[in-house]
C-alpha cells in the first residue's frame, strides 16, 4: 500500500514538474477596423460588439486604420468638424489610429483640433509637421505592453502621384510626406527590442502585401484605404495582412499565440457589426444627439426612380455643373462620388452633402479636344477609373499597362469630338490641382462650389429621373 502511494506521489510530482517545464502559452488579441468615414449610426452596435469582446479578452488592443471622417455631414459639417467621431472613438475605447488621407479634408488646423480631442495617439512614420503647428499626439510608432510582452506599432500613409496623400493640395499646409518604405527600416531598427511588430497603415491592400513580402520581420499589418474585405486569413510569407472593408460594417479580430516569447500561430476572424444583435445604450444616446439636427433633413428635390451606380450619380453631378455654368462639358472624378445608390424618395440636404463631402470650387477652363482626352487619361490613372461627364459620351479600351486607349468621344449633338476645336469646360478644383493633363489655359474659378451648383440645379429640376443613365462604356 505504502509503495503504491509512493508511486502515485512520484507520478504526481513528475507530472507537475513536467507541466511547470512546458512553455507558457500567451495570447495577444487585436481588434481592428478602417475607413469608418463617419458612419456614426453603426457605432452603437460596434460598441456593443467590442464590449462583448473585451469581456472575453480584457487586454485586447483596438486599432483604427485611418479615414475616420468624410462621409457623413452630421460629423463633417458639425460646428467643430469631426468632433462627433472622435468623441465616439473615445467612448468605444480606441487605443490607436493611423492617419488616412481624408483626415486632411477640412485642412490641417481642423486636423490639429481632432488630434486634441482624441484620447488615443496617432501613428504615422512618413509625415512631419511644421513646428509652428504644434501638432499633438502624433508619433512614428507606439509601444504597448500586454502580458509582459512589448508590442511595437508603426503607422504609415499612402502618397499619390504628387507625393502627398489623396487630398486637396490646399489642405496640406505645413504637412510634409516621404514614401513610407523610406522610413520603415529605421523604425524597425528602433523597435528591435519589441517582442511583436505590427504595422497600422493606410496604404491599400496590395501595397500592404508588397511591404509584407519585403519586410518579413513584421508580424501583422492592419490596413486601410482600399476598402478591401479580407474575410479569411491571409499570410504573405508569415505576415498576417488584414482589412475590414469600410464604413463600420466589420471588425477584424486577430489572435496571436506566443510561446517562449515567439509567435507560433496567427489567426483572424471578420466580425459583422450590422448583424450584432445588441447596441450600447450610452453610445446610442450620443449618436441620437448628433443626429438631432433638422437642417440636414431639409428636402431639396425628389428622386423619382432608383439610382444604382456611382456613374449615374456622376452624370447627375456633371449635368448640374454644366447647366448652371453654361459650359459645353463638365467633368467629375469618380473618387469624388461618395455613394452609389439613391432610392426613389425625397432628396435631403444630408444626401447632397454625403454624395459630395468635399464641396470644392468649380473651375472653368478652355480646353481643346486633345487636352480633354489628356484629362480623361489622367483621371483614369490618378483616380483609378473613367471620368464622369456631361455634354458627351465615350467608349475606351484598357491596354496591358492599365492605361486608357482607343477613346472615342461622341458629343451630345451626335458629332465626334474635334481634337483641334476649343471647348468651354468645368471641373472641381481637386481635379484641376491634382490631375496631370495637358492644358494651355490655367483656368479660373467660378466662385461657386460644387454643392452650391447642385442645389441651384435641383431648384430648377426638382423631380429627377436618372434611372440607368450612363455615358461611359469599356470596349
Amino acid at each position: 500500500m505504502k509503495k503504491t502511494i509512493r508511486l502515485i506521489m512520484t507520478a504526481l510530482v513528475a507530472s507537475l514538474f513536467f507541466a511547470a517545464c512546458q512553455p507558457k502559452e500567451q495570447k495577444i488579441y487585436v481588434v481592428s477596423t478602417n475607413d469608418m468615414h463617419a458612419n456614426i449610426d453603426n457605432f452603437p452596435q460596434m460598441a456593443a460588439l467590442i464590449d462583448s469582446l473585451r469581456t472575453a479578452h480584457p487586454d485586447l488592443l483596438l486599432f483604427g486604420a485611418g479615414d475616420n471622417r468624410s462621409g457623413n455631414p452630421i460629423n463633417d459639417r458639425y460646428a467643430q468638424p469631426a468632433k462627433p467621431m472622435y468623441e465616439l472613438m473615445n467612448a468605444v475605447g480606441f487605443d490607436l489610429s493611423c492617419f488616412g488621407n481624408h483626415e486632411w479634408d477640412a485642412g490641417v488646423l481642423a486636423l490639429r483640433d481632432a488630434l486634441g480631442w482624441a484620447k488615443f495617439p496617432f501613428v504615422c512614420a512618413n509625415v512631419t509637421f511644421d513646428d509652428t503647428l504644434q501638432m499633438p499626439n502624433v508619433y512614428p510608432y507606439r509601444i504597448f505592453e500586454r502580458n509582459g510582452l512589448k508590442i511595437g506599432v508603426i503607422g504609415g500613409i499612402q502618397l499619390g502621384s504628387n507625393n502627398i496623400p489623396d487630398f486637396h493640395p490646399k489642405n496640406a499646409g505645413g504637412s510634409h510626406f516621404v514614401p513610407f518604405e523610406e522610413v520603415l527600416p529605421k523604425c524597425l531598427d528602433e523597435l528591435k527590442g519589441c517582442d511583436i511588430i505590427f504595422l497600422l497603415t493606410h496604404l491599400g491592400y496590395e501595397e500592404d502585401r508588397e511591404i509584407a513580402a519585403k519586410f518579413p520581420q513584421i508580424d501583422a499589418i492592419f490596413g486601410g484605404h482600399s476598402h478591401t474585405r479580407v474575410a479569411e486569413k491571409q499570410l504573405v510569407g508569415n505576415v498576417l495582412v488584414t482589412q475590414a472593408e469600410a464604413k463600420v460594417k466589420y471588425l477584424t479580430l486577430s489572435t496571436f499565440t506566443i510561446r517562449k516569447g515567439k509567435i507560433v500561430d496567427k489567426d483572424m476572424q471578420l466580425l459583422s457589426i450590422k448583424d450584432f444583435p445588441k447596441r450600447n445604450a450610452t453610445v446610442q444616446a450620443m449618436v441620437d444627439k448628433y443626429n438631432n439636427n433638422d437642417y440636414f433633413y431639409t428636402v431639396i428635390g425628389n428622386n423619382l426612380k432608383p439610382i444604382n451606380s456611382c456613374e449615374t450619380l456622376g452624370c447627375l453631378m456633371t449635368d448640374a455643373f454644366r447647366h448652371t455654368t453654361g459650359a459645353d462639358m463638365a467633368f467629375q472624378n469618380p473618387g469624388g462620388v461618395r455613394f452609389d445608390t439613391l432610392s426613389a424618395r425625397p432628396i435631403l440636404l444630408k444626401d447632397l452633402f454625403a454624395l459630395d463631402p468635399f464641396d470644392n470650387e468649380i473651375i472653368r477652363f478652355t480646353l481643346t479636344g486633345e487636352e480633354i482626352i489628356s484629362l480623361m487619361k489622367s483621371c483614369f490613372v490618378t483616380d483609378g477609373g473613367p471620368i464622369y461627364c456631361s455634354g458627351y459620351s465615350y467608349t475606351y479600351k484598357v491596354d496591358d499597362n492599365g492605361e486608357m486607349t482607343d477613346i472615342e468621344v461622341t458629343l451630345e449633338n451626335g458629332k465626334p469630338l474635334d481634337l483641334n476645336a476649343k471647348y468651354n469646360v468645368v471641373m472641381n478644383s481637386y481635379m484641376s490641382s491634382v490631375f496631370d493633363f495637358e492644358h494651355e489655359d490655367d483656368g479660373e474659378t467660378t466662385f461657386r462650389s460644387s454643392n452650391d451648383l447642385m442645389m441651384e440645379y435641383l431648384a430648377s429640376h426638382p423631380d429627377l429621373d436618372y434611372e440607368n443613365i450612363t455615358r461611359v462604356a469599356e470596349k
